[in-house]
């Protein structure tokens, strides 16, 4: 039981995570710097705090404007908020550690904690003139419009999928059985759980 609930408690969390970079502003096809952007923003996130680490020249203060035009740091705030309360939805047995789970989330994910990796892949992905139209975009009404509701779109999304899994997870646990079984009768060992 133990690790069942160790296992689904580091599920939420990755899908808290995860849905909280889906949750940022919507990024168009742009041209991408070398390496991809996942390795680059690895080698940022080993630092406390990554504001320090953030660049700070004419394309980051554009792109500082541009997350304060989103209203990054109250869209992540809510964005934990959201995640948190639809992951005890799913898994009504997390919500014992819900206070737990959020100060873990607030600790890591808070907007201070990745504000320099977002600015690291903002210029890996926008140019400085870029950027600077996306702001202008998302200072107009439909802009602001969009700001405000992608991330509730994104949570709705996700939750989607979510039930969609649940739904149809027999038929996920079957397929499973049926390899595992094909395995064993090929004398592959059973990966024994923790």
């Amino acid at each position: 039981m133990k690790t069942r609930l160790t296992f689904a408690l580091c599920i939420a969390l990755a899908n808290a995570s995860f849905s909280i970079a889906q949750d940022a502003a919507p990024v168009a096809d742009a041209p991408v710097a070398d390496a991809p952007v996942a390795d680059k923003t690895a080698a940022v996130a080993t630092a406390n705090d990554s504001s320090a680490d953030a660049p700070q020249d004419s394309h980051a203060a554009a792109i500082e404007e541009f997350l304060v035009t989103m209203r990054m740091e109250e869209t992540t705030r809510r964005s934990i908020d959201q995640m948190l309360a639809m992951q005890i939805q799913q898994n009504p047995q997390m919500e014992m550690f819900a206070d737990v789970m959020k100060a873990f989330l607030q600790k890591h994910l808070s907007f201070d904690k990745i504000k320099g990796e977002m600015i690291t892949i903002y210029r890996d992905t926008f140019t400085e003139d870029e950027i600077r139209q996306l702001t202008a975009f998302y200072q107009t009404p439909v802009g602001r419009k969009a700001a405000e509701r992608l991330p509730a779109l994104a949570a709705a999304s996700a939750q989607i999928g979510g039930k969609r899994v649940q739904a149809n997870m027999a038929e996920l646990q079957a397929a499973m059985a049926k390899k595992q079984a094909e395995m064993q009768a090929e004398g592959i060992k059973e990966i024994a759980p923790e």
